[in-house]
């Protein structure tokens, strides 16, 4: 492990080929607790905190976030935890990763879920970012206002709208958990400029690695008429493409086991596993 030791808040259970999951921007490993006990029964799942979000590894200081510095620290992070390949599933910035990881040769296979990345236009990037930007200025006032109020289905499903159909089915305290990770991640409007400066994803092949992408059929952030199409056909040459039906960009909760059913239909191709 080069003396390098694993830091950060992350989930670890289940048996199996590892299984890794990466959350999107802003996030924690938190949001995939619906799905969990569904892979766990298949793979050892790895869920770190991404790099640069509240409780996962720090981005050292003076150094830009960029989605590279995110996916050398994540690698890192990885392999300390004895982890030198892995199947990867993510979503969002999540997902953007998990391609990146595919691109470095770490990744055994990939099932990106609404990747980041796939904007051909400063416009397209701009869209993106806009809403980012926005939700993090507004998110302490949010707080203040509402966090008394989570108990409510209707207000986690109105806070929750943009990401997902069912935000109501997010509990109170994982609500509250999220509008603080993602107002406490303090590098996030840093990212976003590093983003507009450096771009989405670049063209990479996918093979050898199977990678599918998997689009959020409601996803109301990264809506696959604008980004989907782009990513899948052209930047990313030999990806699978398919979708989430009925589920928003941040699918775990809309529908853990249609999510599951796709991840571990990636997974089997690879193991050589009924799916």
């Amino acid at each position: 492990m080069n003396g390098i030791k694993a830091v950060g808040d992350a989930y670890e259970g289940g048996s199996g080929s590892t299984l890794v999951l990466l959350h999107g921007l802003g996030g924690t490993w938190h949001i995939w607790k619906p799905v969990l006990p569904l892979l766990e029964k298949t793979h050892r799942v790895i869920a770190p905190t991404l790099p640069g979000h509240p409780g996962g590894p720090p981005i050292p200081e003076g150094v830009e976030p960029t989605v590279d510095v995110l996916a050398d620290l994540l690698i890192a992070d990885l392999k300390a935890r004895g982890i030198d390949r892995a199947h990867v599933a993510g979503n969002s910035l999540g997902g953007w990763l998990s391609l990146e990881l595919a691109r470095r040769g770490f990744a055994q296979s990939v099932t990106a879920l609404s990747p980041a990345g796939g904007w051909q236009t400063k416009a397209d990037y701009d869209a993106i970012a806009k809403s980012f930007r926005i939700v993090f200025k507004l998110l302490p006032l949010l707080i203040f206002l509402f966090s008394l109020l989570l108990y409510f289905g209707f207000i986690r499903r109105a806070l929750n709208k943009q990401g997902m159909e069912h935000g109501d089915r997010v509990p109170p305290d994982e609500s509250r958990r999220a509008m603080r990770s993602m107002r406490d991640t303090t590098m996030l409007p840093a990212l976003l400029v590093s983003m507009g400066k450096v771009g989405g994803i670049q063209p990479f092949k996918a093979n050898p690695p199977l990678v599918r992408i998997a689009w959020c059929e409601q996803d109301k952030v990264i809506p696959y008429a604008r980004y989907g199409e782009k990513l899948t056909h052209a930047v990313v040459d030999g990806a699978e493409g398919l979708f989430v039906k009925g589920c928003g960009h941040v699918p775990m909760y809309d529908d853990p086991e249609q999510v599951a059913s796709v991840i571990l239909a990636t997974t089997a191709r690879v193991d050589g596993v009924a799916a």
